[in-house]
């Protein structure tokens, strides 16, 4: 019953190198063996809970919405800022598709493919046609996949046809907001990455500053990524902010987080600064 932690490691090209070394196998061992694959596929690139998609695979369900625990509801994986809109763009593209079509050609006609297939079906003058084609069709697809996790979206038949459900009409109509990911970034080197994430970064205020992001989650009633992200937490206990104007040169924080969170979290930074005597406003001018 103790507290665990448990690191994933997942590459996006994993996928491919497992579906090639698949591919020598008798066609009903290839299908299961895809099966198996495209699930942990899902668990890797969904925007869901962790424990609900483990649960959910041994036929459970979780009593709650956040468990408070894994990387998805603790807010570490930085989510797109216009995810509703992006949303209803993909919803309203497989309905103007007559939900006849699975997830990779749709992707193709968001992202303005000009696939034979699509041309052939006229699919190229739908008002849905290009519109995400500043994304590759990898994110599109990776999107779709979350939102089909999210149950704004379900696969039938063999051919995995794509459905909108219920609560993806409510997306439409603006009534829920799902949460896509941003795509991940390739780093240069992994030196890099640490640099970017943890370089001048107060472990502490860190710390401080995720329990009391949970306590205003939990008081809205909204996942804490919804607060701030931790790479914005991150940048906070780097920077130190003293004032509102410093706090707007953290990254992920605009005059809406300002308004909202300003105050109070600019108020734990100082407790924090003047308990450890620390310096506040790094490299703010």
């Amino acid at each position: 019953g103790l507290e665990a932690e448990c690191c994933l490691f997942y590459s996006g090209g994993d996928y491919g190198i497992w579906k090639r070394l698949m591919s020598d196998m008798e066609p009903e061992a290839n299908r299961i063996a895809m099966v198996k694959l495209n699930r942990i596929y899902n668990y890797c690139t969904s925007g869901i809970c962790r424990h609900k998609a483990i649960l959910r695979y041994f036929g459970q369900d979780l009593d709650k919405s956040n468990c408070a625990a894994c990387d998805i509801c603790l807010g570490e994986l930085d989510c797109i800022e216009d995810g509703l809109i992006t949303a209803q763009k993909i919803l309203s593209c497989i309905l103007r598709l007559d939900q006849r079509f699975g997830g990779g050609y749709t992707a193709s006609v968001l992202t303005g493919s000009e696939d034979k297939r699509i041309l052939a079906n006229n699919h190229d003058k739908l008002s849905t046609y290009g519109l995400l084609g500043d994304y590759s069709k990898r994110i599109v697809h990776d999107w779709i996949e979350q939102l089909t996790g999210q149950d704004y979206i379900e696969k039938t038949g063999e051919y995995n046809v794509l459905n909108v459900t219920e609560r993806g009409r409510c997306v439409l109509k603006g009534k829920e907001t799902p949460r896509l990911l941003k795509p991940a970034q390739k780093p240069a080197k992994v030196s890099k990455v640490v640099e970017d994430s943890w370089q001048g970064v107060d472990r502490g205020l860190f710390e401080a500053l995720r329990k009391l992001r949970a306590i205003i989650a939990r008081k809205k009633n909204v996942p804490a990524y919804v607060i701030f992200g931790d790479a914005a937490l991150r940048d906070m206990a780097r920077r130190r902010p003293s004032t509102p104007r410093a706090f707007l040169e953290v990254k992920g924080v605009g005059e809406k987080k300002l308004q909202q969170y300003g105050e109070v979290v600019l108020g734990a930074i100082k407790d924090y600064c003047q308990a450890n005597s620390l310096q506040t406003d790094i490299g703010i001018w």
